[in-house]
């Protein structure tokens, strides 16, 4: 069997890569792990000085739209999925009460700097929504783009509202493919075909679960989180609003997903959606039925979605090559509330 991580970067060839050092959060334990989202060489030799500007300038500059277009959408991680081991320990059901945090409007409405379009582009039980520029599903769900190993990559993020007001959720493969940490970590929210009419935001940290980091094919564990610097200013849920959040519900709830995917027969150019019950997959994994391809990874599925605003209870993340009418993901238990307790107070 061979499983696809939508948005990932081969896990054998971080084998030799220069490890990053990771730091286990305060409050947790060891269940998380975070790390600088830092500059890859490349780029850090184009910096000019040190500090939050120069690194932001380094990173507007590297980011041209000719790289963000040729960005890869995937690689193959060659791993089974839950190995010897793993399973018996993975949750697949409720472990704890049920929580959630609800989802936050911003501020002030924000206002778009540029118009986005759409595309007619369309894959079996896949769907563009259609939401117009500044739509809360839209602008609170971005395409991320960063650096692993040299090469260029792209996943989906979904800002949540935390008391911090700085965060995004996404795969972990996304953020660590394992044992080190992506470089050159942006998020544009409301990307569409090239425009980015809210900007772009710049991770200042990293964060997954000590299982996804120390072992990437550990798929019940594979969830993560960006902290973003401010941006003119606001920090991102401030301004743009951020989804809900939900832990150790049921398995079978109905949810939207949403993400950019990018892989044939998509091109990466807009939001698409998919909508279903949620089932067992085994081994502290959910799956729907969901068509959506290579970077799509990271994009949340809403559970109790009301059209705007919803709680996030799994995300795109991978697939069996054999079955590629199923997206898995991390059953969102005790792991999920670790990472989000360890990020939501974080502020920049």
């Amino acid at each position: 069997m061979k499983l696809i991580a939508l948005g990932s970067v081969a896990a054998a060839a971080l084998l030799a890569a220069a490890l990053t050092t990771a730091t286990a959060s305060a409050g947790t334990g060891s269940d998380v792990v975070s790390g600088p989202a830092g500059l890859s060489p490349e780029v850090a030799a184009t910096a000019h000085g040190s500090g939050v500007d120069a690194h932001q300038q380094a990173l507007a500059a590297y980011w041209t739209p000719e790289r963000m277009r040729t960005a890869r959408p995937e690689s193959e991680i060659p791993a089974v999925r839950n190995q010897k081991g793993a399973a018996p320990a993975a949750q697949s059901e409720p472990a704890g009460p049920a929580g959630h945090v609800a989802a936050a409007a911003p501020k002030v409405e924000p206002k778009a700097s540029t118009a986005a379009g759409g595309s007619s582009e369309v894959a079996p039980a896949a769907y563009n929504p259609g939401y117009p520029v500044g739509h809360p599903v839209a602008r609170t769900y971005g395409k991320v783009f960063f650096t692993s190993l040299g090469l260029d990559y792209v996943c989906s993020a979904t800002v949540v509202n935390t008391e911090g007001k700085s965060e995004v959720w996404t795969a972990g493969h996304c953020v660590s493919d394992g044992g080190a940490w992506n470089t050159n970590w942006t998020f544009v929210p409301n990307y569409a075909s090239g425009s980015a009419p809210y900007g772009y935001w710049y991770a200042y940290q990293l964060w997954t679960t000590t299982a996804w980091f120390n072992n990437n094919g550990d798929f019940a564990n594979d969830v993560g989180s960006a902290v973003l610097y401010r941006n003119n200013g606001s920090r991102i849920t401030d301004y743009l609003g951020g989804q809900g959040i939900a832990w150790n519900y049921p398995i079978g709830q109905y949810v939207y997903a949403f993400g950019y995917p990018q892989a044939a027969p998509f091109t990466g150019c807009c939001l698409f959606a998919e909508n279903g019950a949620t089932y067992n997959g085994g081994g502290g994994t959910i799956f729907m039925v969901n068509y959506m391809t290579g970077g799509s990874s990271g994009g949340a599925w809403l559970m109790s979605f009301d059209g705007n605003w919803g709680y996030i209870n799994g995300h795109n993340d991978f697939k069996n090559t054999s079955l590629p009418q199923y997206m898995y993901s991390a059953y969102y238990g005790n792991q999920v509330l670790n990472l989000y307790n360890s990020v939501r107070n974080i502020s920049t």
